[in-house]
């Protein structure tokens, strides 16, 4: 089975209020959705939620792909996983149901799909007893609804494979879920479990007429509710421990809660006295207030609390990756195989990853969303280059593109704003790109197919960038080494209609006969662009620029900015500072002003660099 499988369509298997809320969240992360379920009218309920649940999803951020037309509802359940990349079931909770729902679907989906069971009471041991692939079956239990609240529980059963269960928590992260493995079956998992521990001490408080319903909900929304909502028990008693920490709580305060847990409430059962009690108690605390009016008022307090802890986050992962008022300069050292972040000033150098081993070359870093991207070469004969990311501060390594499905990643540049990723992949012979979570991967623009054409090095697609307003690409064909057979080219993003990435017409020559061109940059408001070249001197080992749009006929020679570089690689503009940044195979990091004066050195004998990027703080462009 493959760890990496793209994920593109995705199955909801029954559609009731959790699955139709599952629903509702992958179209709005930009999936392709075909749904099933017997129930009458289960098709028309399922659009009228969505349509409903749209507006919350859109308020908390749409995938730049999200649609609501990209659902399909299917007969039956076969149908719907037919040709689904993840399944995400939702059925009755009763065992023999499940087996056998179970059974249905390992043998209708793909082999290399994942089967996930949205169960909340059965363990998944139960649930794939019946299945022939046992191994692709995992719980992913989201709390309700899953378009809003992030937590997925995701558990294996006794025959779930760890890739299995990686690929879900990977796939529920890049979704913005929030998922936690739990390492062993438990009827009821975490949350749950934790919610009917509290459920049962507020009932017992009650029977004992500690308490009465509205003031034990007050206890619990307006007291440890409101910390709940920031950060879990454990760390909010390590706050409570003071300078100390949890080792000074535990010392101090733990004796008197241990002597509470002693006089916690033992019930095992609702009696008919307290069922009683807490309907009557929760019909006089609502006020008339019907079940629909109540959940707007959950949800819509749920939106702003979301969207203020997103902010939140987003400025703690700035502050973690160091980004300053004067911004930060990442660079990769393909020798060391680590990727690093300086000051613009060459101060305060920082390790972010280490121990990359497959030849590391382009990045790229997302500071709003906390992630940096890089390409993998890998070995140039075996077509196993692959995409990977991690947050700002090192943390969640995760793999985008897999090995193999591109063959040598080059440059990489992100389109934010469209959640896009372009490569370039040389001996791939293409210019490439997918979603930023490795999804819908494309061939924009290929050069050539046989070997024969991968030995001819005019073919090689190294640099690439992107000018999304106009919806235009430019990238690199550098040429033999030192041959002076350099290209630079442009096009249109999309295909022309009736063409291929093989055979496009709008494919335009801008330069040609440089001596090695490699990484390259756009000023898009004085339409310049900027590459470097590790060519032979004088006009190779340097930084170019040239205007982007003179008509052929009218193109004056590349303009070099500098040069004296130990075959310069990695570049990047700080257009709002004025200012750009390079790299070399020599191990050296400079800083120039963007007309090349006031070249500087940063940072020397660095290892083998390849790419770098400039993150500006958040706010300025």
């Amino acid at each position: 089975m493959s760890v990496d499988k793209p994920v593109r369509r995705i199955a909801i298997v029954g559609t009731g209020v959790i699955g139709a809320s599952w629903a509702a969240q992958y179209l709005a992360r930009g999936f392709d959705v075909v749904a099933t379920d017997p129930a009458p009218n289960a098709e028309s309920d399922l659009r009228k939620y969505i349509d409903h649940a749209w507006h919350a999803l859109t308020a908390l951020g749409l995938s730049p792909n999200a649609s609501r037309d990209r659902l399909e509802f299917a007969a039956n359940a076969q149908q719907a996983v037919s040709a689904a990349d993840f399944v995400q079931e939702n059925g009755p909770e009763r065992p023999d149901f499940k087996i056998r729902l179970f059974a249905e679907l390992d043998e209708a989906a793909p082999a290399e799909s994942i089967i996930a069971s949205s169960s909340s009471g059965l363990t998944m041991s139960v649930i794939q007893s019946g299945c022939e692939r046992p191994e692709r079956c995992v719980i992913g239990h989201p709390f309700n609804p899953p378009h809003m609240i992030p937590l997925v529980e995701v558990v294996g059963g006794a025959r779930t494979s760890p890739n299995t269960i990686e690929r879900a928590m990977r796939f529920y992260a890049s979704i913005g879920k929030k998922p936690i493995h739990i390492r062993k079956e438990m009827v009821g998992h975490v949350a749950n479990r934790l919610q009917a521990a509290l459920l049962r001490e507020v009932v017992y408080l009650i029977d004992q007429g500690v308490v009465d319903v509205a003031d034990a909900d007050t206890a619990v929304c307006w007291g440890p509710g409101l910390r709940w909502g920031v950060m879990g028990p454990n760390l909010l008693f390590h706050l409570g421990g003071g300078a100390g920490g949890m080792a000074h709580f535990l010392e101090h305060l733990g004796g008197p809660m241990e002597s509470w847990w002693k006089d916690l409430g033992a019930l095992t059962a609702f009696t008919p006295e307290s069922k009683r009690t807490l309907i009557d108690g929760t019909a006089e605390e609502a006020q008339g207030r019907p079940i629909e009016q109540l959940a707007e008022e959950r949800d819509g307090m749920l939106l702003r609390l979301l969207s203020l802890r997103t902010e939140f986050e987003r400025s703690a992962r700035t502050a973690v990756g160091g980004i300053g008022i004067a911004g930060r300069l990442f660079f990769l050292d393909l020798s060391g195989g680590r990727i690093a972040s300086v000051n613009p000033d060459g101060t305060d150098l920082k390790v972010i990853v280490e121990g990359l081993r497959t030849l590391p070359d382009g990045l790229a870093v997302d500071l709003g969303a906390g992630h940096i991207y890089w390409t993998n070469m890998g070995h140039p004969d075996a077509n196993d280059g692959s995409i990977q990311r991690v947050d700002l501060d090192g943390r969640n390594f995760t793999t985008i593109i897999p090995e193999g499905a591109t063959f040598t990643p080059k440059q990489l540049k992100l389109d934010q704003n469209n959640g896009k990723l372009y490569w370039s992949d040389r001996e791939g012979m293409r210019i490439m790109r997918a979603n930023l979570d490795g999804s819908q991967i494309e061939t924009l623009v290929q050069t050539g197919a046989r070997d024969a054409d991968r030995r001819d090095e005019r073919n090689w697609c190294v640099g690439i960038a992107v000018d999304a307003d106009r919806g235009q690409i430019y990238w690199t064909q550098k040429g033999p080494p030192k041959a002076g057979h350099g290209r630079i080219f442009r096009a249109s993003i999309e295909i022309p209609s009736g063409q291929s990435a093989a055979h496009r017409s709008d494919i335009e020559l801008l330069f040609d006969n440089l001596p090695e061109p490699i990484d390259l940059d756009l000023d898009l408001a004085n339409r310049m662009i900027y590459w470097s070249d590790r060519g032979e001197p004088p006009r190779g080992d340097s930084i170019n620029r040239a205007p982007m749009d003179a008509l052929p006929g009218n193109r004056r020679d590349p303009e070099i900015l500098l040069t004296g570089l130990a075959e310069g690689i990695g570049l990047c503009l700080d257009l709002a500072g004025g200012r750009m940044f390079f790299t070399d195979l020599g191990g050296t990091v400079y800083g120039a002003k963007l007309d090349g004066s006031e070249k500087r050195t940063l940072l020397i004998m660095q290892g083998n660099l390849t790419g770098t990027a400039y993150a500006a703080p958040l706010g300025r462009n």
